[in-house]
């Protein structure tokens, strides 16, 4: 009908702007907006002017790649979604840490109580913050930041009561983190007095983990057969 009022479009092209693959131009729009006109015989075909459909033509956003937008807008939020997850696993690790950081500097500038007065190694608060801080020390390994986690348990195995590594030590065994309880009994094994030692021993087998206090006990003795004597 357009071409019989002398306005050419082919088939192709129609297809495409009722796709919205492409933007008719004005002048499409004008003569179909005539052709509505003639066949409805209303100056407002459709319940529409030309002037105000001329005026939505112009507002009218149009857009080639919408739905490809729309999926790398999708694509984008999702990976902000992820980056906001990790940021929160961030601030746990960081808060963990610093909790440590703490206690480490409680525990220097307060020894240990004499037993008449209580045995701070049995305060549950205290193995409780050791299973966090293992815990903590865990998730870094495991999100891929396993230098940190190593350095933690170096700078926290100085200040661990005999209790406090070994719920540390249980927690990693548990969790089946070979590497970090492997790692921590070495440096209990090389870092701590040889009286320590033998209570985490101790203390392991009586929660039934000997294998790991006869390893603890293997690497505190091969150390101090290298340095010529036990601490």
């Amino acid at each position: 009908m357009l071409a019989e009022r002398g306005f050419e479009v082919s088939e192709s092209s129609m297809t495409r702007y009722l796709k919205g693959d492409r933007r008719p131009d004005l002048a499409f729009v004008r003569a179909l907006h005539r052709l509505a006109v003639e066949r409805s015989g209303s100056a407002r075909p459709a319940g529409i002017a030309w002037a105000a459909a001329a005026e939505a033509y112009e507002r009218v956003v149009w857009c080639k790649n919408c739905a490809d937008l729309d999926d790398e807008l999708a694509e984008l939020r999702r990976a902000d979604e992820a980056r906001a997850q990790s940021l929160a696993r961030l601030a746990q690790e960081v808060a963990g840490l610093r909790k440590l950081s703490k206690a480490v500097r409680r525990r220097a500038a307060h020894p240990p109580v004499p037993p008449s007065v209580g045995d701070r190694r049995r305060e549950p608060s205290d193995v409780d913050a050791a299973r966090s801080f293992a815990a903590t020390a865990s998730d870094l390994y495991s999100s891929g930041r396993r230098e940190e986690a190593v350095t933690a348990l170096g700078e926290a195995v100085r200040f661990l009561t005999p209790e406090e590594a070994v719920a540390v030590l249980e927690f990693l065994h548990a969790g089946l983190h070979t590497q970090l309880r492997q790692s921590l009994t070495q440096m209990i094994a090389r870092e701590r007095s040889a009286g320590t030692v033998i209570e985490v021993a101790v203390e392991l087998k009586g929660r039934h983990m000997a294998d790991l206090a006869d390893g603890i006990l293997a690497a505190a003795a091969a150390g101090a057969s290298l340095r010529g004597g036990w601490a």
